[in-house]
């Protein structure tokens, strides 16, 4: 009986399709339900950001976009006077995916659930976030 070894894959396929946490942003700046909106706001401008996780005791409840934020902030002014929003009252749902996920695969996700933001996630915990600029960034480094 022959042994059968395999073949490394040619060089230029290596890379084809990689997995999500190749380009995910692994610093995470997060946030707790109850923050209010104007210091969520402060900590994206202060971590260059447009996605805050919200999470609680380690486990991802959501996310907001600064979008989420601005609109929260121009429509706190109500009939008594200004509401003191929290981040829980703009909270979207954070879609997940694990870490070994392809690109194409991501890509399709976000735009099947119309978002620009999925949470990076294994065994309920975040591990990172991956926009569509990531997507644009990997893709463009591929293109020479």
């Amino acid at each position: 009986m022959t042994e059968q070894r395999q073949r490394p894959a040619p060089p230029e396929t290596l890379d084809d399709d990689p997995p999500v946490e190749a380009v995910m942003t692994r610093r995470l700046v997060g946030v707790d339900p109850a923050t209010p909106l104007g210091t969520a706001l402060r900590l994206m401008v202060a971590g260059n950001v447009r996605h805050l996780p919200v999470v609680r005791e380690g486990r991802c409840l959501g996310m907001v976009a600064e979008v989420d934020l601005l609109r929260g902030l121009a429509a706190r002014q109500g009939p008594f006077g200004a509401a003191t929003l929290l981040v829980a009252d703009v909270l979207r749902p954070a879609p997940e995916v694990p870490p070994g996920t392809p690109l194409h695969e991501v890509a399709a996700r976000m735009d099947r659930e119309c978002t620009d933001a999925l949470m990076v996630v294994a065994a309920g915990r975040p591990l990172g976030l991956v926009t569509a600029t990531d997507l644009v960034r990997a893709l463009a480094g591929r293109v020479r």
